[in-house]
């Protein structure tokens, strides 16, 4: 390896290490004060053993604490992988101790390490093995504590061990591949990083020698022919000089590089010949030299002109009128070569349309991996998507909420409607998975769902910065069974006090059920479900949406017979 690639891939490890480390303080924080915060969850789940509870909550922050201490140190700092995934054991070892106490593998806090475990991942620029020897490491270590706590393995315990283990591994797997995206598109960004760094000490540097060349060129030369010409002929940018009907009067050498033509056999032809097909019909060029002979220069307009090849390169353009041969009126115009920049800036938002479709499919890996444990298929989110934009565009026409429902909106309640029963991975499977009528004591359990789903998604949602639709995706987990007339839950609100994605959601999510089988039910046909919705109106649904779905009947029916055909 030469000496310069060496320095730079020692500069490239430094900015990972420093991001690691950077990162690590983060989730130390985080889970300094969600450790804390959840001994409240304690107090009112399972308080003859909330001070047990605390003093091992606080235990575990003590020594989080400590770490954050030592990282102060330089000495320190170089084991930072090894100390975060010694404190995510031990984590993991404090909620496996409760777990214990709770009743082994039936107990529901075993969530608490699916997030610490999910929420590291995607924060850390970790390799997919990295991450894959984490998350086993602390599945070993759930699994090991509660197999080694003297509790019976009854059949009920084994069940729930399955189905948990089950989950942890598609956590794993799901945040495994998040990281491997994710680090990928870390070492394309500090790679972009250094190229504009070093493209940028080069410009600065081939600036300073251009502004000395010119300085020395105009004090050199007495006429302006000589002196335009000198200067075309030395730019490193393609100059021109045409006049009002576009006319080419003078052009540097720099023409060969650029257009693929010398000199010679540019001067006398129209500019307008290279420009794309499109810039000519608007006439650009017209439009540019207007501005110019009103006293506005040109400065870094980007277009794209046409090589002899027929090949479109991208260039900046800067321009300023200059007057010679008695008064006559031209054009300077100065053709920057920017294909490299542009085609970094398209890489840069191709990198950003992964990451957008990486977010996306964890956000339906993660709603599905709720929807699996009910008898649900992914079809159902495709669904509950489908009917929720329908509704959506729908109500975007009406002028009241016209300004509420923008594109924001619109984007958001798409990824956040999947999230509507991710609660439901809280609730105990011989309540979710029960065939027949729910109890009334069964029926109260279940309606926890959606608080569930509401804290689940503000632990995820608890970085530094809000993530609109997760914010979104709360308001839809903990309202969308409140009801208009406030009979719903789970706190009973009523009309315009629950919030418009929770009322879109709602009739969504019921439309999709009243048109497909359940286990206790058939399908009702699209006209009786329209049915059943009309009678709820001004009861169970906001009146106003009620009238959306009735406009977009048609829709909704097209969307559910192609259902039928699957």
């Amino acid at each position: 390896m030469q000496p310069a690639q060496e320095i730079a891939l020692y500069h490239f490890r430094e900015e990972l290490r420093l991001l690691f480390l950077q990162r690590t303080k983060i989730c130390l924080w985080l889970g300094v004060v969600f450790f804390s915060l959840f001994s409240f969850l304690d107090f009112l789940c399972c308080r003859d053993v909330y001070l047990e509870f605390l003093v091992n909550r606080l235990s575990f922050v003590a020594v989080v604490l400590l770490a954050l201490s030592l990282l102060r140190f330089k000495r320190v700092c170089r084991y930072t992988p090894l100390l975060m995934y010694a404190l995510l054991l031990i984590g993991t070892l404090s909620i496996s101790l409760m777990c214990v106490e709770l009743g082994g593998f039936t107990s529901g806090y075993y969530v608490g390490i699916l997030l610490m475990l999910a929420g590291s991942i995607s924060v850390l620029p970790l390799r997919a093995s990295q991450a894959m020897f984490i998350g086993i490491s602390m599945y070993l270590v759930y699994l090991t504590t509660l197999l080694l706590a003297p509790l019976a393995l009854d059949p009920q315990q084994s069940v729930f061990g399955i189905t948990n283990s089950f989950f942890f591994l598609a956590i794993i797997a799901t945040t495994a591949v998040q990281s491997m995206d994710d680090l990928q598109v870390q070492l394309k960004s500090l790679s972009s990083q250094k190229n504009i760094r070093d493209i940028h000490h080069d410009l600065v540097n081939h600036t300073d020698n251009l502004e000395q060349l010119i300085e020395k060129r105009m004090a050199e030369q007495t006429t302006s022919e000589l002196k335009f010409r000198d200067l075309y002929n030395n730019l490193l940018d393609l100059a021109v000089l045409i006049d009002r009907e576009g006319v080419i009067k003078m052009i540097n050498q720099h023409c060969m590089s650029i257009i693929g033509l010398p000199p010679e056999e540019l001067i006398g032809s129209n500019i307008r010949e290279f420009l794309r097909s499109e810039d000519i019909e608007v006439d650009v060029l017209g439009e540019i030299a207007n501005g110019i002979v009103k006293g506005q220069d040109l400065q870094s307009m980007q277009l794209q002109i046409r090589k002899t090849d027929n090949i479109l390169i991208d260039v900046e353009i800067s321009g300023n009128r200059v007057v010679m041969e008695e008064d006559y009126t031209f054009f300077q115009l100065i053709f920057r070569d920017i294909s490299i920049t542009k085609n970094m800036e398209r890489q840069i938002l191709e990198s950003e349309r992964l990451i957008d479709t990486s977010r996306q499919t964890a956000i339906f890996g993660l709603a599905k991996l709720a929807e699996c444990r009910d008898d649900e298929t992914g079809a159902h989110l495709d669904r509950i998507r489908k009917y929720t934009n329908i509704l959506t565009k729908e109500l975007k026409n009406s002028d009241s909420l016209a300004n509420v429902i923008t594109r924001s909106f619109t984007e958001d309640i798409f990824c956040s409607s999947i999230l509507h029963d991710i609660g439901k991975v809280g609730i105990p499977d011989n309540i979710l998975l029960k065939p027949g009528k729910l109890t009334e004591d069964e029926y109260q359990i279940m309606k926890n769902h959606c608080i569930y789903g509401c804290n689940t998604l503000k632990e995820a949602e608890s970085g530094p910065e809000k993530i609109s639709f997760l914010q979104m995706g709360q308001d839809i987990a903990h309202y969308h069974h409140e009801r208009w007339d406030g009979s719903g839950y789970p706190e009973g609100l009523s009309e315009n006090d629950i919030p418009l994605p929770a009322r879109i959601v709602a009739l969504a999510d019921v439309y999709d059920a009243l048109t497909t089988p359940r286990v206790y039910k058939q399908a009702f046909s699209h006209e009786l479900s329209k049915e059943i919705i009309e009678r709820e109106r001004g009861k169970q649904f906001d009146p106003f949406i009620v009238d959306a779905f009735l406009n977009s009947e048609k829709e909704f029916q097209d969307a559910w017979e192609k259902t039928q055909l699957h």
